[in-house]
């Protein structure tokens, strides 16, 4: 498998022109990162159970965090899209991820939730999966995957009930390089992936 997309990081000079990301539901608002809330995303990926499906629990480090926010960035600046934070309206906290971004290893876009573990049971990743997959495909992609674990039985939901497709079992280092080599399932919204 290889991507389509290519993200070339910019420099401080690229910076100076900021796109912005947002998407705004009746309970959230996603946006793109700002330096300010990486305590918030610290807290996601230091807790074991939140990590549990992503990373089987282990702790996310700083160089993996400065990674993920230069991904981001980088997505932002070449796409227009990226996987954002999640604020809850009501209070302003930051509760989860979530959007797309390019897969460096499969010809297309991920779509990404989480949302923190004090929050679940109440439709939040649903609501916050379901809007950034509108706007994903709104944007312009043809097609967006979600890797899920296949033991993660509430992103499972949140897939199907957002009209998401199952699409094969692959590893997920196969879709992207900054993933570990465990089994997850593909699911799909938008265009049929053999589709031109």
């Amino acid at each position: 498998m290889s991507g389509g997309w290519i993200l070339d990081f910019p420099t401080p000079a690229d910076l100076s022109v900021t796109r912005t990301f947002r998407v705004d539901t009746p309970r959230l608002q996603i946006r793109e990162w700002q330096p300010h809330d990486r305590p918030g995303l610290q807290r996601l990926t230091d807790d074991a159970e939140m990590m549990r499906y992503i990373t089987a629990g282990e702790p996310w480090s700083t160089a993996r965090i400065d990674g993920m926010f230069d991904r981001q960035a980088a997505s932002l600046h070449n796409t227009g899209l990226c996987v954002g934070a999640v604020f809850l309206r009501e209070t302003g906290e930051l509760i989860g991820i979530a959007g797309a971004q390019p897969l460096d290893r499969l010809d297309g876009f991920d779509l990404a939730w989480w949302i923190w573990r004090e929050h679940w049971g109440r439709g939040l990743a649903t609501e916050a999966a379901a809007a950034v997959c509108r706007h994903a495909l709104q944007h312009g992609l043809p097609r967006v995957y979600a890797c899920i674990d296949p033991d993660n039985q509430a992103s499972l939901g949140v897939a199907r009930n957002i009209g998401m497709r199952p699409a094969g079992r692959c590893r997920a280092d196969q879709t992207a390089s900054w993933r570990p080599p465990t089994d997850v399932l593909l699911f799909v919204a938008g265009a049929d992936p053999l589709s031109p």
